[in-house]
């Protein structure tokens, strides 16, 4: 009977892990990345995939910047928000792994 027990113990500790992952997933999957150039003035919106959704572009930054600085300044904005994005996405992954790897090896 300790035998089934333990299993059972496992099993709850299991399916404990799997809410609070699904929990963390699902909050991880709502949130939104931004990168920012040229002093703030120019916003990269990422989704948690590094999916760009929104960009805004201030009319100074147009004024300021030529055809190739703005360029620059809009591929920057959206690096930092993919990289925004995928640094979110390991950090869940790490949260993730440890307690699962951990309960499997029980």
């Amino acid at each position: 009977m300790e035998e089934i027990s333990d299993a059972q113990a496992r099993l709850d500790e299991l399916l404990a892990a799997a809410e609070r992952a699904e929990k963390l997933v699902e909050e991880w999957s709502t949130r939104e990345f931004t990168g920012h150039a040229d002093d703030g003035r120019i916003v990269a919106t990422a989704d948690p995939l590094g999916a760009l959704v929104g960009l805004e572009i201030s009319p100074l930054s147009r004024r300021r910047l030529d055809a190739t600085g703005l360029a620059d300044a809009i591929l920057a904005a959206i690096r930092a928000a993919e990289k925004a994005a995928s640094a979110a996405k390991d950090e869940l992954m790490n949260d993730l792994n440890p307690s699962l790897s951990r309960r499997l090896r029980m």
